[in-house]
């Protein structure tokens, strides 16, 4: 099997997870961006764009990606611990390569980003939006 297949057979949710967590990327990327740009610390500018994006990206993951039945009283607070592991991940990367890199903000938050994504992902697809770890507790 060929590994970009196999890779969508393991993971069927992968490519609307992308899409999703795509746009809040960009919802973030903007965000830090005119904060850094109003004067902002660059490490405060990341933390409170991926904070921004995280609503959207919930409600994204929540009803397109995985189609989640799971109530949001269930759901919400595995995505925000889910969250809390990403960001803490993001906001890590990004400060040790924006001290180590020495050059702006850009490379630093792509590595940071790119660096956490599939971990987030087999997150929230085995904990946060797994439905067969509810059944019954409803």
């Amino acid at each position: 099997m060929k590994p970009i297949k196999q890779l969508m057979t393991r993971h069927p949710y992968l490519p609307r997870f992308l899409l999703s967590g795509g746009a809040a990327t960009l919802l973030h990327w903007s965000s830090m961006a005119a904060l850094v740009y109003s004067g902002m610390a660059a490490e405060a500018a990341t933390a409170t764009g991926a904070t921004v994006g995280l609503v959207a990206n919930y409600l994204a993951q929540h009803r397109f990606t995985f189609c989640s039945r799971l109530p949001h009283r269930r759901a919400f607070p595995r995505y925000l611990a889910s969250a809390l592991l990403g960001w803490l991940l993001n906001l890590a990367c990004f400060a040790l390569l924006h001290t180590w890199l020495d050059r702006g903000v850009i490379a630093p938050q792509l590595i940071a980003t790119a660096s956490v994504t599939f971990v987030n992902y087999l997150v929230a697809e085995k904990v946060v939006f797994n439905e067969k770890q509810t059944r019954g507790t409803y």
